[in-house]
């Protein structure tokens, strides 16, 4: 089958994967949420997408005013380059439109027709993905590739459980309390689907240490025991499956088993040198362990070595910075952070702590009310309650910020 390329201003794009090249050979960066916008308008290319439409899929629902996605398409023009208004259009009143036309020596595709894959690439799910016209949600036979992809899903012989875990990773990827309970029901039928599948084990007990990690649900000894049963029977169904090693090592940080921890990140890490979220979250536990120049060190390169880094990396980076006391260098982090994830609290709860601890009370207070503003209680127990698996120096540290920014016990 010949390539499905197609041409945006100067960007040459690749559909099925959503890897984006310059004219030299480069490849073009993106922020997350701009991938996530390219990508929504890419599943209906030369044709308008309403505002509304790309704010609910990006954003999921959440509170965000229109100039984070103005903010998204300025990004997309800029790596367009020339004659960018036209090829990323706005239309008055309605939305906006890509108008695309088939790369040199290419053939372009009629359409794309299975949004999860093209989003699902979008939000990074490091997997190769399959146009529609490939297999379809039912398995049932279509387009000329059909033999050759259900013979080879990633893992599984089960094509239904691969599409199962592939739109779990949508949902989770938008990162909120209830996409994370539809990630839950997808990855949980993709094991009804495929018993054997690892990949879709590893994906819940990922998703279960978000869950945890972000006071989604009252945590117990019965969840934290589900949570690892998932996780280990991927590691046991695929030893060397490194996001089952990558879920362990998050589940025993949180769960205070700091050493095993350790050991299996390295292990994902020795598995998959070339994937940093694992390296990024071995950072983030060196300062669980008080360790927090190390963190640092980690967490930039990790930063480095990312081609668009998402937002936790700079969350972690931020508070190990603030607790080497390097807070100019902190705030930098956590305004990336921030930009990154703008209807999220995580990164102002720091942001507040570090003003505090410079003493700039306008702009700690700013970040308070922000921070009161989505619905978050703003006190100095409410936001410790949050970081019980931190290490008592920083807790300490950022408690002090907190009180020193005003914030009330």
């Amino acid at each position: 089958m010949k390539s499905g390329r197609f041409q945006l201003g100067d960007i040459t794009v690749e559909p099925s994967t959503l890897a984006l090249t310059h004219k030299d050979g480069r490849p073009a960066q993106l922020r997350h949420k701009s991938r996530a916008v390219l990508a929504c308008l890419l599943e209906t290319p030369n044709r308008t997408v309403s505002k509304d439409h790309l704010l609910q899929t990006v954003w999921s629902g959440l509170s965000v005013s229109d100039e984070s996605l103005v903010q998204c398409i300025a990004d997309i023009r800029r790596i367009v380059g020339k004659d960018a208004r036209q090829v990323v259009e706005t239309v008055p009143r309605e939305g906006y439109r890509v108008n695309v036309s088939a790369a040199p020596g290419a053939r372009p595709r009629p359409a794309l027709l299975i949004p999860v894959a093209l989003v699902a690439a979008a939000l990074g799910t490091g997997w190769a993905l399959w146009p529609r016209d490939t297999v379809p949600p039912d398995g049932s036979a279509r387009g000329p590739d059909i033999a050759a992809a259900k013979a080879s899903p990633p893992g599984t012989a089960s094509t239904a459980a691969y599409l199962e875990v592939l739109q779990g990773r949508v949902s989770a990827s938008r990162f909120s309390q209830d996409e994370s309970l539809v990630a839950e029901r997808h990855f949980r039928r993709a094991i009804a689907l495929d018993p054997s599948f690892a990949r879709a084990y590893a994906e819940l007990g990922t998703l279960l240490a978000v869950r945890f990690e972000n006071d989604w649900t009252v945590l117990g000894e019965a969840d934290k025991d589900k949570a690892l049963f998932y996780a280990q029977t991927a590691a046991s169904l695929d030893p060397e499956l490194w996001l089952a090693h990558y879920a362990l090592g998050r589940l025993y940080s949180l769960f205070g088993d700091l050493d095993a921890a350790e050991r299996h990140l390295e292990t994902a890490m020795s598995l998959q040198p070339g994937k940093e979220d694992a390296r990024a979250y071995f950072g983030i536990l060196r300062n669980f362990q008080g360790k927090s120049d190390n963190a640092v060190a980690i967490l930039q390169q990790a930063v480095a070595s990312h081609p668009d880094p998402p937002y936790w990396y700079y969350l972690g980076l931020g508070n190990a910075l603030f607790n080497t006391g390097r807070n100019a260098e902190a705030e930098a982090a956590l305004d990336r952070c921030q930009a990154l994830s703008q209807a999220s609290p995580y990164c102002l709860r720091y942001l507040i702590g570090v003003y505090g601890a410079m003493g700039r009370m306008a702009e700690a207070q700013a970040a308070a009310r922000s921070y009161e503003a989505m619905g978050f209680e703003l006190s100095v127990a409410s936001i410790m309650g949050l970081m019980s698996y931190h290490h008592p120096d920083a807790r300490a540290r950022l408690e002090a910020a907190l009180r020193r920014a005003g914030v009330p016990d």
